[in-house]
């Protein structure tokens, strides 16, 4: 699957939801509007974020870069959708002396987004549908230029992944806009090595505590169901406090609980257990 290609499916999934809506309703158009309509899930490991998770006694560090912006935005009084598009790396990193972080392995995501946000007496409705391109590789850090070979005799592996991904969120507003619960699943109709199962799911949940405007304690858990080698179903969980308004900006310091298959491609078919602590700066 192409580049021109995943933008060319991406472009038409937008065009059917916005006519469909445009159909029912009148609305605005806005351009590059601010902040971002789906707002991104806690606990789900492939999300725009800027900070990073040290793993305790793992000698590992993850640092997130990525960034999702809404391209185009149509809103009525209760209805909103945007077009946008994602460009994430997700790097591991190993600790040495003297501060010295060499980089083991860096996967990339970039892809284009259609979100829905719909207002109802019972809650805030959304979706989020993806169409999303996954690449990994491993670094000089993964090399040992001593002896030179590979670290843990672990060579580079082709790994790619193109995906149709769909998520379904429910704000109830019995619960004030505190909680919010989730569903989604995903279809690979490309990957590589093949043979990898082709469909995933997810649930999550997650809760804050506004104590303050800009004083929010929060717990969020997210179970991936997979197969890769044997069907396993991925937990991750990040429980902090978040310093700025729960919906815009602001800084997130947390701990983290993750076990199942590894996030990172290049150690896809590998599980790990681990607990660490992080910082993210929403922006």
């Amino acid at each position: 699957m192409t580049q021109h290609s995943l933008f060319s499916l991406a472009r038409k999934l937008s065009i059917v939801i916005i006519l469909s809506f445009t159909a029912a309703q009148a609305g605005d158009f806005s351009f590059v509007p601010s902040g971002l309509l789906f707002r991104p899930l806690v606990a789900n490991a492939f999300e725009p974020r800027v900070g990073f998770v040290v793993q305790s006694g793992e000698n590992k560090l993850d640092l997130d870069i990525g960034n999702s912006i809404d391209l185009i935005q149509y809103a009525t009084d209760s209805l909103a959708f945007t077009f946008g598009t994602d460009f994430f790396t997700y790097t591991l990193l190993r600790g040495e002396n003297d501060f010295h972080f060499p980089v083991d392995a860096s996967d990339y995501l970039f892809g284009f987004n259609v979100n829905m946000f719909r207002l109802h007496h019972s809650g805030t409705m959304a979706a989020r549908l993806r169409v999303s391109h996954i690449s990994a590789h491993f670094v000089d850090g993964h090399y040992n230029n001593t002896i030179g070979q590979w670290k843990d005799n672990h060579p580079p592996q082709v790994y790619s992944r193109e995906f149709v991904e769909l998520t379904l969120a429910f704000e109830p507003s019995l619960l004030k806009g505190s909680t919010r619960a989730y569903v989604g699943g995903a279809y690979l109709f490309h990957v590589d090595p093949r043979g990898l199962s082709r469909i995933s799911g997810v649930v999550g949940a997650e809760y804050h505590l506004e104590l303050t405007h800009n004083v929010n304690p929060y717990i969020a858990y997210q179970a991936t169901y997979m197969k890769i080698i044997d069907a396993e179903t991925r937990h991750d969980m990040q429980a902090g406090i978040k310093v700025g308004a729960w919906g815009g900006h602001g800084v997130k310091f947390f701990a983290v609980y993750f076990n199942g298959y590894n996030i990172h491609g290049e150690y896809y078919d590998q599980k790990e257990k681990y607990t660490g602590f992080g910082m993210n700066v929403d922006f």
